[in-house]
């Protein structure tokens, strides 16, 4: 039975973490009471009880920033009682085995942590990548994306136990669908999609994609397509030794990448418009960080061959074109020094990406990836942790190992211009947004900087003129009804289906660009300009 569980028996709550504890024990150090005089202080904990339970020397723990009161510290925490929601995959209505799904995402979480184990310990060894097999890859994918939908967000959105309290704004699309499956709760297609994600078998010829399309929430299904197959990912490592990654209870929930809010003219109702994801982020530890880049994004490799170049161009400008403002709407990680993984089926010659000989593009299951540790600067490690917090304003918890780093890293978002596009404030009285800030700053004094907060006060609305329709439906006249010779070879090359290209590249686009399931994945999601 995993630490923090209540107890074996299949009837009784348990603490269930969302973040696994094989990530949080990266983040942790064994616990060492005080050797001052008096009693050790007790740790701090997220739990539905809320008590406090005394530490053992030698217990793994987390430094963590504990924001859950009015005034905000700096303390320690189990990681077997942080990270986690009591009964957060429990089924009240399942006889037999109430924790059945917690059980599933152990087994998942079991293979995916000797994955990412092995990953750690090559970069700790001091080596410059790490090789791992086609299923280990594909493993590791499904667990990246499990990670997001487990998470708080998404918890959030299906926690009603009527119909009645769906209130996102594809209700009419999701009723339907509940109607149709026999669903009596949104809390159970919540369960079903995450069963139905474990038990999927990732074919070689990618029928697993129409295959998960037709067993679960659609808008769903194609948002695990969208996240497996149509960003890559790498792996970065701070360049420098005073810097480190920091972990917020959502940080597997958030995406890098532009949102247009619409808002009503007459009633000011603001609403999600087109968005766009350009990366997410997976924390390894506080030296590594698992990053996914979008497909829309420059490729150099890639990029040589002008057809392929001319592609993602056309499809880049087209993404943007849906935005208010099209020229703004670009990722400020679009600099991440990262490349795709070396594979063992191509190489990279003066055309580009190559098949060696042998190789027809056929996916095959000895095929092997090499993942290269990059190590990035401290602007590129500020970016992505401004983004993490800047994201974390209804998080209780926010983990980290060195204050000196924390320091550097609160003190960098906290100082940014208010033109930057963070730190938005709303005019309204006891801001939710001012208040989280407000206690950034109040620990940032703690850890001895005299830096102030600077923040942007929300504007008021657009003009009619800024009030755009979503134009993803352009998207459609560049796709070709058969793919051209270029796109097949892109699609071998790039690990995208060979089945029924057309219809996945086209619902994926638009799924990039805010049209099959925007709205529910902003809110829950998360997205940081």
């Amino acid at each position: 039975m995993p630490a923090g569980q209540a107890s074996s028996s299949p009837m009784t709550s348990q603490y269930h973490h969302f973040i696994p504890q094989f990530i949080l024990r990266n983040f942790a150090h064994p616990y060492r009471p005080p050797t001052s005089k008096g009693r050790a202080k007790k740790p701090s904990h997220r739990g539905k009880s809320q008590r406090k339970e005394g530490l053992h020397p030698g217990d793994q723990v987390l430094h963590i920033i504990d924001l859950s009161n009015d005034t905000p510290e700096l303390a320690e925490s189990p990681i077997r009682r942080a990270f986690g929601l009591t009964d957060m995959y429990r089924d009240f209505s399942e006889v037999s085995d109430q924790h059945y799904l917690e059980k599933h995402l152990s087994k998942l979480e079991s293979q995916a942590s000797m994955i990412i184990s092995k990953i750690r310990k090559a970069f700790e060894s001091g080596h410059q990548a790490v090789w791992i097999s086609r299923s280990e890859r594909d493993t590791l994918r499904k667990f990246l994306f499990i990670m997001k939908y487990r998470g708080m967000g998404f918890h959030k959105r299906f926690v009603g136990d009527e119909t009645e309290g769906y209130t996102e704004v594809d209700k009419e699309i999701f009723l339907k669908y509940m109607h149709e499956k026999g669903f009596r709760n949104p809390h159970d297609v919540w369960f079903y999609s995450i069963k139905t994600i474990l038990e999927l078998k990732m074919d070689l010829r990618g029928e697993w994609m129409q295959d998960l399309v037709n067993r679960m929430y659609p808008h769903d299904a194609f948002g695990f397509i969208l996240h497996a197959q149509m960003m890559y990912l790498a792996i970065c490592t701070p360049s420098s030794t005073d810097t480190e990654f920091i972990l917020t209870e959502n940080c597997y929930n958030i995406h890098e990448g532009p949102e247009t809010v619409l808002i009503d003219p007459m009633t000011g109702e603001r609403r999600p418009g087109p968005w766009t994801s350009y990366h997410e982020f997976s924390p390894i530890s506080p030296k590594l960080m698992m990053v996914l880049r979008s497909f829309l994004l420059p490729n150099p490799e890639e990029d040589m061959n002008e057809s392929i170049k001319n592609w993602r161009e056309t499809m880049y400008k087209l993404n943007a074109s849906q935005h208010v403002n099209p020229s703004t709407a670009n990722s400020i990680l679009a600099d991440l020094p990262i490349t795709k993984a070396r594979n063992s089926y191509s190489s990279v010659g003066t055309q580009g990406v190559e098949l060696l000989d042998g190789e027809d593009g056929s996916h095959r299951s000895h095929h092997r990836f090499c993942f290269r540790f990059f190590k990035i600067s401290n602007e590129h490690v500020n970016k992505i942790n401004t983004i993490m917090l800047d994201n974390a304003q209804e998080c209780q918890t926010i983990a980290f190992t060195l204050k000196s780093a924390l320091r550097m890293t609160i003190e960098h978002y906290l100082t940014l211009p208010a033109d930057q596009g963070f730190k938005v404030v709303g005019n309204q009285a006891n801001d939710p947004k001012l208040l989280y800030l407000s206690k950034l700053e109040y620990i940032l004094k703690q850890l001895g900087s005299d830096k102030n907060l600077v923040y942007q006060l929300q504007s008021g609305k657009p003009t009619d003129d800024e009030i755009l329709e979503i134009m993803g439906d352009k998207l459609m006249m560049y796709l070709p009804e058969q793919p051209t010779e270029f796109m097949q070879l892109y699609m071998k090359l790039g690990e995208l289906p060979s089945q029924d290209q057309r219809s996945f590249l086209t619902k994926c686009s638009q799924a990039e660009s805010g049209q099959h399931f925007p709205r529910t994945w902003i809110k829950h999601g998360e997205w940081s300009r």
